[in-house]
Parts: C-alpha cells; sequence; structure tokens
C-alpha cells in the first residue's frame, strides 16, 4: 500500500477489490440488487475501518521518525502493526543510533576546537559575509575590546588595509597577510593573516588570525639602534686618537707643551673607550647569565654602605649631599652581592652625575609588593632606592632610558663621561634576579629609582 495516502484514497483502494467482486455477483446474477447494496456497504464499512487503522500507524510511525530526527529517545510504535511486517524499526533504530553518535562525535570536536581558539594567546575572529563577528576569544576580547553579541568588525578594528583583506577573503576567496598598528595605540604592532572559510550554514566567512609583533620590533629596532650606536660611540674616540697620533707625528712632534696637552686628551678618549668596552662585557656576562638566577645571599643594607664609600669622594668633588639612613636589621636578599654592588654603583653614579645637589639612598622592607611588580607581585620583597632632587625627566623618555645608549641629553653625558649602558645593565641585573625597577620622575621634581629585590628562603 502507498505509504500516508490521504484517508478518503486510503479506503477507496482498500475497497475496492471487495466492490468488484460483489459487482461481478451481481453481474452474474448471484446477487439481487438490495444484497448489492447491502454487501457494498458493509466492504466500504470495513475498507474505512482499515484504512483509518493504517492512518493511525502511519501517524505514529511519522512522530517516532520526527523524534528520532530531533535527536529524542522514543519507543518504536507497536511491533504488531504494519511496521514489524515491513521490517522498518530494525534498520530505523540502526539509522537512529548512528546519528547520535555522529552528533556527539560533533558536539565534542565543536567543544574541543572552541576550547583551543578560546585558550590561544592569540586574538582569533570569526566574521560572515557582513563582515559581522561571529566568533572571537577571549584574547580578542580582551586585547580589541569585541562587545559581547555579533557587532560589525569596523567597530573596533578600523584599519584600512586589514578590512580591505577581509573583503578580499569574502569575495574572491583569497587568503592574504599583512601588518597593521591599531589607531587607539600606534605604539604596538600586529602580524594579521585573513582567511576564507566556509560557515556551519554554508556561507562565506573569514577567519582573522591575529599576532602581537610590538617586542620582535622593538628587538630589532633595539638591535640595529645597539650597533648604530655602538659603532658611532666607538668610532668618537677612536677617531680623536687617530687624529692626535698625527698631530703628534706632525706639527706637534718638537712642541712639549702641546705633545703633554694631547697625551692627557689621549688618555681622556683612552679611558672613555676602556669604559665602553667594559660596559659592553659587563653587559654581554649579565646577559649570558640571565638564564640562571642567582643561588647567593645578600645583605643589602651593607652593600649600600660599601657602594656610598667608594662614591662619597666623588660625590664631594661634584659638591653632591650623599644622604643615607640605615634601615637597621633586613632580611638577606637572594642576590649575587657583586651584581647588586654594580647595580647600585650604576644608580648612585648616575643620580651624581645629573641629579642636582642631593641624593638620598634608601633600604627597607615590602611585606606586600604591587600587583605591576612583575614576579613580585603580592610577595614580601626588599626594596632598594635611588633619589634625587636634580630637574627631572620628561614622561616620554622613561620607558627608553634602559635601552643601550639612550640619552635624554646626549651632550651632557658625553661631558660627563657616560656610557650610555648603566642603565640596561641595571635593568639586566634585576630582570636575571627575577626583580623589578620603578622609575618615577617628573620635570623639576627630580627622579627615583627603585629596585624591589627578592628575599632569599629561609
Amino acid at each position: 500500500m502507498p505509504f500516508g495516502l490521504p484517508p478518503w484514497r486510503e479506503t477507496g483502494l482498500a475497497a475496492l477489490p471487495a466492490g468488484l467482486a460483489v459487482a461481478f455477483l451481481l453481474l452474474v446474477g448471484h446477487l439481487t440488487p438490495f444484497a448489492f447494496a447491502g454487501a457494498l456497504a458493509v466492504g466500504l464499512l470495513g475498507a474505512v475501518l482499515v484504512a483509518l487503522g493504517r492512518q493511525r500507524e502511519f501517524e505514529a510511525l511519522r512522530a517516532w521518525l520526527e523524534g528520532l530526527a530531533e535527536g529524542r529517545r522514543l519507543l518504536p510504535p507497536d511491533a504488531a502493526g504494519p511496521l514489524a511486517s515491513e521490517g522498518l524499526v530494525r534498520p530505523v533504530l540502526g539509522l537512529a543510533r548512528e546519528g547520535r553518535r555522529l552528533r556527539r562525535l560533533s558536539g565534542s570536536q565543536e567543544r574541543i576546537l572552541l576550547t583551543l581558539i578560546e585558550s590561544l594567546p592569540d586574538p582569533v575572529l570569526l566574521v560572515d559575509a557582513g563582515e559581522t563577528v561571529l566568533q572571537a576569544n577571549e584574547a580578542a576580547r580582551r586585547g580589541f575590546g569585541v562587545p559581547d553579541g555579533r557587532p560589525p568588525l569596523g567597530r573596533f578594528l578600523r584599519d584600512p588595509g586589514l578590512l580591505a583583506a577581509v573583503r578580499a577573503a569574502l569575495e574572491a576567496g583569497e587568503a592574504s597577510q599583512l601588518a597593521f598598528s591599531p589607531p587607539t595605540d600606534r605604539l604596538k604592532q600586529f602580524a594579521a593573516r585573513v582567511a576564507p572559510t566556509v560557515l556551519a550554514d554554508g556561507g562565506k566567512g573569514a577567519l582573522i588570525l591575529l599576532r602581537e609583533e610590538t617586542e620582535q620590533v622593538m628587538i630589532e629596532r633595539m638591535r640595529s639602534d645597539f650597533v648604530a650606536n655602538a659603532s658611532h660611540e666607538i668610532r668618537t674616540p677612536l677617531a680623536s686618537l687617530t687624529g692626535f697620533i698625527e698631530t703628534l707625528r706632525g706639527p706637534a712632534r718638537n712642541d712639549p707643551e702641546a705633545r703633554e696637552s694631547f697625551l692627557a686628551l689621549m688618555a681622556e678618549e683612552t679611558a672613555r673607550l676602556d669604559r665602553l668596552v667594559n660596559g659592553l662585557l659587563s653587559l654581554s656576562r649579565i646577559e649570558l647569565a640571565a638564564i640562571a638566577p642567582p643561588e647567593g645571599r645578600c645583605g643589602v643594607e651593607a652593600v649600600v654602605e660599601t657602594v656610598l664609600a667608594r662614591l662619597r669622594p666623588v660625590a664631594e668633588a661634584a659638591g653632591v649631599d650623599l644622604r643615607h639612613e640605615p634601615a637597621g636589621d633586613l632580611p638577606d636578599a637572594a642576590a649575587d652581592a657583586d651584581q647588586i654592588h654594580q647595580l647600585l654603583l650604576n644608580l648612585v653614579d648616575n643620580a651624581i652625575k645629573y641629579g642636582g645637589k642631593e641624593v638620598a639612598v634608601t633600604a627597607g622592607f615590602v611585606a606586600r609588593a604591587p600587583g605591576d611588580s612583575g614576579p613580585l607581585a603580592g610577595r614580601p620583597a626588599l626594596c632598594v632606592a635611588v633619589s634625587d632632587g636634580g630637574p627631572g625627566i620628561a614622561r616620554e623618555h622613561l620607558p627608553r632610558l634602559t635601552e643601550r645608549f639612550y640619552r635624554v641629553d646626549k651632550h651632557r653625558s658625553r661631558e660627563k663621561g657616560g656610557t650610555g649602558l648603566g642603565l640596561a645593565i641595571v635593568k639586566h641585573i634585576v630582570r636575571r634576579h627575577r626583580g623589578h625597577l620603578a622609575i618615577t620622575s617628573a620635570p623639576g621634581r627630580g627622579s627615583r629609582f627603585a629596585v624591589l629585590l627578592p628575599l632569599a628562603p629561609g
């Protein structure tokens, strides 16, 4: 019997054989018209009852199949009905089980994929053909302020090059790579990869993978600056020495007074070159040891007193009041005493040279380091600070003070005998000790260089 016919058609088809038989008996004279009408009525009534029963069974079958398609676990209809005879239950149940297994597998894979994307440290965004953000992981929400819902991509990523790459992926199916800086922070640099993709509904989409390269770009720039600055810093005293030698060999050959003057200048340039080379070698040694934190103990107060005793004559010659109030009994720091000596020597020497007429050195215990103290945040630490009452440093210079050869006033630095490496050495010593360097300064208000160091165990 055809599946799912309307009731009147099923009734007609069910009654047709009986009706034809009764009509044949009427034609051959075995039935009277009255008997023919009664037999036909009985046949139609039976056909109606059979058709209604079949229709109920088919409705039950339809409801069962629809429930299975929606993933619901339903008992099959009465096995005594036509389903059992037509052998539909077993294969349909097998298909339903396979469908549930595939749905579970698909759901599990989707959850794993979403978890992986969400845990990626780099921003990832998925947009549809209308450039609406369908998904954004935590890094994208945090780094670019992607709001909840489905915002337009151009609301928070307004770089023309990136938007053009997204349109090329959506319209032409072209993958592309580019670099851009967010309009809100031009100091940051991102590398973007845009690739076309197919969405779950079969529509076109684009996957945007972003990676911040600010640090790499800065490292490359610092490397380039280092080579240029080191070459310049070394070439300048060498050029002076070459000129003095040529003069002594030529015009000043027989001039004792000029010879003494040139020899004094040559000694200064040689000392400057020696300081530069020693600074570079010291910085190189510190960088090589950076991966191995110090294992020794250091009494910070004793190191401070040693450094001040060494530099007090220098401060007196420069007319600088060097002050220090002992903090009393302090716990030891987990530190290399020689490197802490070098660190304090650089900080105090800089303060004497550039920090005005008063320099104060303090050491103390910090029960809980501030939240911006890197690896020491929230932990007890020792703080050593060098403060001065000098002219201060403008805000734009503060982030670059610890770069190699960076100087706020190059001319004054060279006059004072600076190499531009002192604070770079301080930064790398602090980094090796898993500490933190905080620099606060403002024009006309002096400067403060504070170093936090971890406590020694025990």
